[in-house]
């Protein structure tokens, strides 16, 4: 297997992808096309949540290895990439009236569901200090429309580039890891976090451990949310929507349609209320119909 090996992580070319990293690549989606067995939707549509936190791009055996705060299953994702699994979830129908909490530009562009409400706080929690938007503020927003009777998606960036952690009790960029504050590369056109990876421009080994860091973080603040709300009486699901790679099978990031155990493997725990105790909910929530970040987190157009 090429691995980190692959010959061309020492391209050093950030303009473009490599040729050859784009042909393997291509190669790989070939080999998959007929899809996989993946499970997720299934447990997400059999739990009887009320919050279901979603952190973008964390990886099962990653968030196994610094779990802290409850035993992690591991669950098959449907999807590689956050599009994908936007129009997977369109088409099962897991997501149907639900609040959509979204901190992910990419749900202005794919419909998690076709009756749902989307609150997009992609723009409105976006911290310039860090270039992204911090999970906090997300659960606090979400918090909000749970105790309003609604059942809440929360979908959040972390541990999604660009990586960041707490020190000193504040968000900031995790040292010499991969973030636009860490990074002097120069870009034509819209940036691309998979270009500089595919490139060589960052050793693996250190992009790796930027996101362990990150991940431990995003891990750590969800279940701590978590814990809160299921000791006021809700069910709160923690997963994902994809993994994310490192050199594995020569490849970096999350490309599309590519069903490799550390894309398609994401974390599964269930926070439930002590003593089987649940919050009275109200009735149905209202359903409504359903700048741009999309660069900054690494997403080309």
């Amino acid at each position: 297997m090429l691995g980190r090996r692959a010959p061309w992580f020492s391209a050093g070319d950030v303009s473009t992808e490599p040729f050859s990293y784009r042909a393997w690549k291509w190669l790989c989606q070939k080999r998959f096309a007929a899809g996989w067995d993946a499970d997720l939707f299934d447990r997400i549509d059999r739990t009887d949540w009320d919050a279901l936190l979603i952190l973008d791009a964390c990886r099962y055996d990653t968030v196994a290895a610094v779990a802290e705060f409850a035993a992690v299953d591991r669950a098959v994702s449907p999807a590689t990439a956050t599009p994908e699994f936007l129009q997977r979830a369109h088409e099962s129908g897991v997501f149907e009236g639900t609040t959509y909490v979204s901190a992910n530009p990419q749900t202005r562009k794919y419909d998690p569901a076709r009756n749902y409400r989307h609150v997009d706080v992609a723009e409105s929690l976006w911290a310039d200090d860090v270039a992204t938007v911090p999970p906090k503020p997300v659960y606090e927003e979400t918090r909000r429309h749970v105790e309003d009777g609604d059942r809440v998606v929360a979908h959040t960036v972390q541990p999604h580039y660009p990586h960041v952690t707490e020190l000193d009790g504040e968000v900031r960029a995790v040292p010499n890891g991969l973030h636009p504050h860490n990074l002097d590369v120069n870009q034509d056109g819209p940036f691309s976090i998979q270009r500089v990876l595919a490139n060589g421009l960052v050793d693996l080994d250190a992009a790796m451990l930027s996101y362990e860091i990150c991940a431990k973080f995003a891990w750590r603040t969800a279940c701590e949310f978590a814990a809160e709300l299921s000791s006021d009486g809700y069910t709160v699901a923690i997963t994902s929507d994809h993994g994310e790679l490192f050199g594995e099978w020569g490849l970096v990031e999350h490309p599309n349609e590519i069903p490799i155990r550390q894309l398609v493997g994401v974390p599964w725990v269930v926070f439930e209320p002590p003593n089987g105790e649940t919050e009275d909910r109200p009735g149905e929530a209202d359903v409504e119909e359903p700048t741009d970040r999309l660069a900054a987190l690494g997403y080309l157009e």
